[in-house]
């Protein structure tokens, strides 16, 4: 018993001393603790199997289907591109970049429930898809970036001139030489774009839309994390339908819903107080009949909202 006793006090006296040296170092020598950026993993799936001999289904195909499901998981974890200030004024020709996934060790999981098959299969399995499974960390993706083509830039400057939609896609966007268009919800003055897209039957839609950047400094810590854009789902009468809400820190959505046939718009939208902490690039997402955000909602065709002037 008096051993355990010693052993304890010792313990305690260790962490003591630590706790000590710990605030002499802050309040003494001026040592900070800062926070440091880390690695975004994520998930990632294919949403179609292949089975052996089928022609409407390619190895390719699901491949894609996985390392596009990557990249809105990244978009939805808040990954963006940490720009160094300190590097910012070295650089003599900035290149600007935008979030994308590394390219994942794709994992196969067999579909077939027989016990007598393998947990994994080749290109020429039976039932075999693409598959994010838990406890086979191979299956996860880092959240990379790779540069931007200025010429892929996205997004219309108000509703005659809307960007059309017409399949589930990433599009990278800039409000650098927007305007403030849509007089929509109140606080929202900065910049903002349009899309649209028009459906023929009843159809789920997920929307998100992404900050691409944040400054970091090794200096001072991280200085600026990204800004907040905002979302708006209109209606072809000019009713706003739906409003973006904050899923974390640059990242908003619209949740999942299902919508009746007809032509809609989505506005990505800012503030000014947003708009200045800034460069006003961003990445939207726009699933059609997908399933990377949850279980849809009802959207209610009579609900009323501010008008399009």
């Amino acid at each position: 018993m008096h051993g355990q006793t010693s052993s304890s006090t010792r313990v305690f006296t260790a962490r003591l001393v630590a706790t000590g040296l710990l605030l002499g170092c802050l309040g003494v020598m001026g040592c900070e603790i800062r926070p440091k950026p880390f690695l975004h993993t994520v998930e990632y799936d294919s949403i179609s199997s292949c089975r052996e001999g089928s022609d409407h289904c390619s190895w390719k195909r699901s491949e894609r289907e996985a390392e596009f499901s990557a990249l809105v998981n990244c978009l939805l974890a808040g990954a963006n591109v940490l720009e160094i200030k300190e590097e910012q004024n070295q650089a003599r020709s900035p290149v600007r970049r935008v979030v994308a996934p590394v390219p994942p060790r794709f994992g196969y999981e067999r579909g077939s429930n027989s016990p007598q098959d393998s947990d994994r299969c080749s290109e020429k399995g039976s039932a075999c898809s693409v598959a994010s499974r838990h406890d086979r960390p191979i299956t996860w993706a880092s959240c990379g970036t790779r540069n931007l083509d200025e010429g892929e830039l996205k997004g219309g400057e108000d509703l005659p001139r809307a960007n059309k939609l017409d399949h589930t896609d990433v599009v990278t966007g800039s409000l650098a030489n927007a305007t403030n268009d849509y007089s929509g919800p109140a606080g929202l003055d900065g910049p903002d774009h349009w899309y649209r897209f028009t459906i023929s039957e009843r159809t789920r839609i997920e929307v998100a839309v992404a900050a691409n950047r944040a400054l970091w400094s090794g200096v001072v810590g991280l200085v600026q994390s990204a800004w907040q854009p905002a979302l708006s789902l209109i209606a072809s009468d000019g009713s706003q339908l739906q409003q973006g809400y904050v899923f974390r820190a640059g990242v908003t959505t619209l949740l999942p819903i299902e919508v009746e046939p007809g032509t809609y718009y989505l506005v990505v939208d800012t503030s000014v107080r947003e708009w200045k902490r800034g460069d006003g690039l961003y990445r939207l997402y726009v699933g059609f009949d997908h399933h990377l955000m949850g279980s849809p909602i009802r959207l209610s065709p009579f609900r009323a909202g501010p008008k399009i002037d």
